[in-house]
């Protein structure tokens, strides 16, 4: 069985299960699933866990919103659907043509891509990531720049980081993060640059 070492919030513990916040909702993890503990700070553990336990866990999670919302990928909050060209895939990113436009977007900020025949897509996208990009290409186009990030690591789960930086907690998909480093009292986080802006725009807004 394959494990997996995250950081958690850890709410409760009991003899039979720990009450964990994964970011997107609590769980409750049994102690059989977990093999070792490590305490990090006020409130937060280190936990080796098993790894399809925290997929089951998130599916579960991933249903009940989807029941609740009646939206597929709700679990990102609101999407939209849209039809266009795939001119490009990258191991982080889709180069999408919608209308005239060409633009790189981060694959995190999909819940669906498809091939409709006739060399069409359908994409299924975060919509406020979406609109942040537009108002983006007003801009020069940074196309796949990056940026390197110096950010306090507060919590780590399977899917996202809970970063510390300028006095804001920012959650950020793992799958967004090209690399992490561990520097000590701080961590070096290598993004998208127009994700991570947009990140910041979020916490602000």
């Amino acid at each position: 069985m394959k494990l997996v070492k995250l950081r958690l919030k850890t709410l409760i513990r009991t003899d039979e299960a720990y009450l964990v916040d994964l970011g997107q909702g609590k769980v409750w993890i049994p102690k059989s699933a977990i093999k070792s503990t490590r305490r990090i700070d006020q409130g937060i553990l280190e936990v080796e866990v098993l790894e399809n336990v925290i997929r089951e866990k998130r599916d579960e999670m991933r249903k009940l919103k989807e029941q609740l919302t009646g939206l597929k990928g709700s679990i990102m909050g609101e999407v939209m659907e849209l039809r266009g060209e795939l001119v490009e895939e990258t191991n982080d990113s889709l180069l999408v043509k919608i209308g005239p436009q060409e633009m790189y977007l981060p694959k995190v900020c999909f819940s669906e891509w498809e091939e409709q025949g006739d060399q069409k897509y359908r994409f299924v996208i975060q919509k406020d990531f979406l609109e942040f990009k537009l108002r983006q290409l007003q801009q020069p186009d940074r196309r796949d720049a990056i940026t390197t990030v110096k950010a306090k690591m507060i919590q780590e789960t399977d899917r996202a980081y809970l970063l510390g930086y300028d006095g804001h907690e920012i959650w950020f998909p793992k799958r967004a993060v090209i690399e992490a480093r561990d520097k000590g009292k701080e961590w070096e986080i290598v993004v998208a640059t127009d994700f991570w802006m947009f990140k910041l725009e979020q916490q602000v807004s």
